[in-house]
């Protein structure tokens, strides 16, 4: 019986990566397809393409870089964290990773179209500046539907002490989550960010 559950609990485990995966990936195409819709924004994008090209690609200090990526990388989970405790709010945590996934089509088309063959070394950047935080808020979002499921369950039999301890657990792993994510994070974006200054040296 234990071993019947388990491999259910890991197929309905991987239903749920596989159709979150789907989504980022439609979305991400999707966002490839935003410069089409508004062609008239195309020499912004490629002004603010090129500033951050440029910026990659100064002699100026990885710090800077890595603690602004450091920053962004940390509200983004925060957020998602933050609307799933909520338990009503947790749509919003699925519109959070829509937009992420919308973003990053969008920044890749407009690093083609603005920076053409030079566009390679940025996406690779960009590449390497989600490798560890699209996996980690996926299992982020996961974790909090798991969480919303259960809490849901124990507000409707009114189980306070339960409901506390679900908050509690959940906050925990958050914590966890969240930390593993970005500290991986910050040593790819250090080892990419590194490896483009020291290029152009």
């Amino acid at each position: 019986m234990r071993r019947t559950y388990r491999k259910n609990n890991f197929k309905e485990l991987n239903r749920q990566i596989v159709l979150i995966g789907l989504i980022f990936i439609v979305f991400v195409a999707l966002g490839s397809y935003l410069n089409k819709i508004w062609p008239s924004y195309q020499d912004e994008i490629i002004k603010d393409i090129s500033f951050i090209s440029e910026y990659y690609n100064s002699r100026e200090g990885i710090k800077e870089a890595i603690l602004s990526n450091l920053k962004i990388d940390l509200g983004f989970m925060t957020c998602v964290a933050f609307f799933s405790v909520l338990v009503i709010t947790f749509p919003v945590v699925l519109i959070i990773f829509m937009l992420k996934g919308l973003s990053i089509g969008y920044t890749i088309n407009s690093m083609i179209l603005a920076l053409n063959f030079e566009s390679i070394k940025m996406i690779f950047v960009l590449f390497m500046k989600n490798l560890a935080i699209i996996p980690g808020t996926v299992i982020l979002t996961l974790v909090a539907f798991d969480y919303v499921k259960k809490m849901l369950l124990e507000i409707k039999h009114k189980r306070k002490e339960n409901m506390i301890f679900l908050v509690k657990r959940f906050i925990l792993n958050v914590i966890i989550i969240i930390s593993i994510t970005v500290i991986l994070q910050v040593v790819l974006n250090t080892i990419s960010i590194g490896m483009i200054k020291f290029l152009v040296r």
